[in-house]
């Protein structure tokens, strides 16, 4: 498949149907040995309660190895979609802290990642 900045895509394996991941940045990652690195937004990736009622949960910005990328990509929903808002705060912020990639499939990382704030 070949994956492109802008694009949005279903996201294989998630619990949430209207889960839609879109890629705002591809880079080659120095301190990950070169890695190519697909920078996200997540939308809707699940529906939690945070006191006010169900809400569907938005990742700003989560980095994926393209391996755990393309495991993930089920089909291609848009080609011109926009990351959320705080999709270049979040990248700037992994930049400086010089921050690593999932390495799983997204179902995955959201499932781990809504399992620790559980616990």
């Amino acid at each position: 498949m070949q994956f492109k900045v802008g694009q949005a895509w279903s996201i294989r394996d998630m619990s949430e149907p209207d889960a839609r991941v879109v890629i705002g940045r591809i880079e080659a990652a120095a301190e990950l040995d070169g890695q190519v690195v697909f920078h996200c937004t997540i939308f809707n990736a699940a529906t939690v309660d945070m006191g006010e009622g169900p809400e569907l949960l938005v990742f700003g910005h989560i980095p994926f190895t393209r391996d755990a990328f393309a495991a993930s990509a089920l089909e291609l929903l848009e080609e011109k979609a926009e990351t959320a808002a705080a999709f270049d705060e979040g990248y700037y912020q992994w930049a400086e802290a010089l921050g690593g990639a999932f390495n799983v499939p997204i179902a995955q990382a959201i499932n781990d990642a809504l399992q620790a704030a559980r616990d």
